[in-house]
């Protein structure tokens, strides 16, 4: 059995959560496993969030996120798994506000994911309010400032909030 390193052992199903979304032999026609498969990692980040493990909780959902917008795309018909990831962004959100993530980090790691064409599950700086705090978001608005200079392209696709 893989596991995250941020994982308590039992707090891991039977199987890794994460290893169909990253398994790089995406087959398009896989759909209804994927959404099965992103259901259950939602309901895992819901677990670990309901038991207060938040540092674990934003882990998975992390790491979740980027191998969905990884796999997900890939599918022929790809909405019903993408509709389920959009759950993860909520949680992966209070995770970061609780886990003790510093606002910058936060910051950051959601400019990189959106620089990087992060499209499912949709994030947005509103989404990531309260973890990123005044500071954060402050960061977060000079780093978009910083990049629309670099590539205005880029930096107009993510001004959206």
């Amino acid at each position: 059995m893989t596991s995250s390193p941020d994982l308590p052992d039992d707090l891991l199903p039977d199987a890794d959560p994460l290893a169909l979304l990253a398994d790089p032999g995406v087959v398009p026609d896989r759909a209804e496993e994927y959404t099965a498969a992103v259901r259950d990692l939602v309901r895992e980040v819901e677990a670990l969030s309901g038991l207060e493990e938040w540092a674990s909780a934003e882990a998975l959902a992390r790491r979740a996120i980027v191998l969905i917008d990884r796999t997900v795309p890939l599918l022929a018909d790809p909405g019903a798994p993408a509709a389920e990831a959009a759950a993860l962004v909520p949680l992966h959100a209070l995770a970061c506000a609780r886990s003790g993530l510093g606002p910058d980090e936060v910051a950051r790691w959601l400019l990189t994911a959106q620089a990087n064409g992060q499209e499912v599950p949709a994030l947005s700086a509103g989404a990531y309010a309260e973890a990123l705090g005044p500071e954060g978001a402050a960061g977060y608005t000079a780093s978009l400032a910083a990049l629309h200079d670099l590539d205005p392209g880029t930096a107009a696709r993510l001004d959206t909030d």
